[in-house]
């Protein structure tokens, strides 16, 4: 069974980063401790990022850039952040990563997508 977060914007107007969905977050990841994070929407990766370990580990969960393929074998969530769309798609086609995380969401790994991650997990 699929568990997705498909969340159309990151902030809303007078709140924080991700504090719209606060809870939402917390009731798909769940008992997971460790969050994988694709960055790739961004230009700037090491700031965005900084951004959202910053807000994760507000919640208690640790997050690691994801890197490369081998990383989404053992991620107990996948956090895909928004931005621009065609930048993160070449970037997951790139590393080779669309199959790997339409397996890995089948497979019932949380997943969350804001703003341009929603599109890539299921289409084909």
């Amino acid at each position: 069974m699929k568990r997705l977060l498909l969340v159309s914007n990151s902030t809303q107007y007078g709140r924080g980063y991700l504090d719209h969905v606060d809870s939402e977050l917390r009731s798909l990841i769940g008992r997971a401790r460790h969050v994988l994070f694709a960055p790739f929407a961004l230009f700037d990766r090491e700031a965005y990022v900084a951004k959202a370990r910053t807000r994760f580990q507000a919640m208690g969960y640790e997050l690691d850039a994801l890197a490369h393929r081998d990383q989404l074998e053992g991620a107990e969530a996948l956090f895909v952040g928004g931005g621009n769309t065609f930048r993160l798609l070449k970037s997951l086609q790139d590393m080779d990563l669309v199959v790997p995380i339409r397996r890995r969401v089948a497979e019932g790994m949380p997943y969350v997508g804001s703003s341009a991650g929603p599109s890539s997990p299921d289409r084909r």
